[in-house]
């Protein structure tokens, strides 16, 4: 891909966990460099996250900043939400950033076997993992309206288009 694809979301989030309901609509891009299994992790990180209070999305993949974020009046990032598998070590210095990481993959028993006997120092971490079916699913049926229907309950996402439903287990591993 050469140029961005832009997509035009509407996004209507249903969170059963935090008893929230809320409607995000934005402008964003799929960059050049970005796979479409991130991109799809982090729009649904910003589902996830923006229950509370306007989210912040890495609409430029800016490096210096998580893809999703929320913060405070003063700036300071308060939910860091990376839409990746992170080293361990880069798990580590961004936790001395932000005052809490959530990390959200798709299922990865190799990455999370080695970073799993080490991960309990960084104390403001948590790894959620989606299912691979589910976000391939999602990434395949992206068109340039992105327009889900997205219910969040304990331990499951779910998110309808126009066309297809689809739906996911959702794993807390640390």
């Amino acid at each position: 891909m050469t140029k961005p694809f832009v997509f035009k979301a509407r996004v209507n989030v249903a969170d059963l966990f935090h008893h929230a309901n809320h409607q995000e609509v934005f402008t964003t891009a799929l960059q050049k460099s970005e796979s479409l299994s991130h991109f799809v992790l982090k729009i649904v990180g910003l589902c996830a996250i923006s229950y509370e209070q306007s989210a912040h999305l890495n609409a430029h993949s800016d490096r210096q900043k998580p893809d999703v974020w929320l913060e405070d009046d003063t700036g300071y990032i308060t939910l860091a939400l990376y839409a990746s598998e992170l080293e361990l070590e880069e798990i580590a210095r961004v936790a001395k950033l932000f005052g809490k990481v959530v990390i959200l993959s798709q299922e990865n028993p190799t990455w999370f076997s080695e970073i799993s006997e080490r991960i309990h120092v960084v104390e403001n971490v948590s790894i959620f993992s989606l299912e691979s079916q589910f976000v391939e699913s999602l990434s395949d049926a992206l068109s340039r309206s992105l327009h889900w229907d997205v219910v969040i309950e304990q331990n499951q996402l779910s998110v309808s288009d126009k066309n297809e439903y689809y739906e996911t287990r959702v794993t807390q591993l640390v």
